[in-house]
């Protein structure tokens, strides 16, 4: 039983840090589906007035893989796009994508540190758990990474096997969008709003929608983008 070393080893980690920091590193796990890349959101960030936040800390970065069976395992990873700035009024930061790949095991978790001012940061433990429908992890991910390929095949097979269903629909007109084909994308996102009102999707015990449709909420936003690029 390994548990009480992992333990050990992220006491260590946070005593490093010593006094508490103004930054907060903060962990958010996309776990895609295989063969497909999981997806991991690190966003450092503080509420301090004229805290400097530095976007080449993340090249610091390590990522370690969490189980009860084994010590923590560093993970290889990849950054598909440089780290970019976010502002919410009293909370403002950095955000950095990493690319894990093949996707993470159900029921791990992953932690990251990153060294600031020769001071090592820890982030939160996340725990890799999946949907029950696992087409949607893969979806996210390859929303998330402007993975037009990747919507288009997992939006043909998902037309085929559920004829009846929004989503297969609606990811094969994000595909098409992200490829420029705006009236395919159009007719495709149109198609998932009519599915939608003439099957009136059904809701479960709570009266909440049942969440193998796309609301059309989200079909109107997809359509506003579309038409918008069209005209522009």
């Amino acid at each position: 039983m390994r548990f009480p070393v992992v333990i050990a080893w992220l006491c260590s980690l946070s005593l490093l840090n010593g006094p508490v920091m103004a930054e907060q590193l903060r962990l958010t796990v996309h776990p895609g589906q295989a063969p497909g890349p999981s997806l991991i959101l690190l966003s450092l960030s503080t509420s301090e007035t004229g805290t400097v936040l530095d976007s080449t800390w993340f090249d610091t970065t390590r990522l370690f893989e969490i189980s009860d069976s084994s010590d923590p395992q560093p993970l290889e990873f990849v950054t598909p796009k440089a780290p970019w700035t976010f502002n919410f009024g009293d909370l403002k930061g950095v955000r950095q994508f990493f690319v894990v790949n093949p996707a993470l095991a159900d029921g791990i978790e992953v932690v990251a540190e990153l060294t600031i001012r020769e001071r090592q940061l820890v982030s939160n433990r996340a725990r890799v758990a999946r949907l029950q429908d696992d087409f949607r992890d893969s979806a996210r991910v390859a929303m998330l990474l402007n993975d037009a390929q990747t919507l288009l095949t997992l939006g043909r097979r998902l037309i085929q096997q559920q004829l009846d269903q929004t989503h297969g629909y609606y990811y094969r007109g994000l595909a098409l969008e992200m490829l420029g084909r705006y009236p395919e994308a159009e007719e495709d996102i149109l198609k998932a709003r009519t599915i939608f009102f003439e099957n009136n999707p059904p809701a479960d015990a709570d009266g909440r929608m049942i969440p193998n449709w796309e609301p059309p909420e989200i079909l109107d936003r997809a359509l506003q983008r579309i038409r918008a690029a069209q005209e522009g």
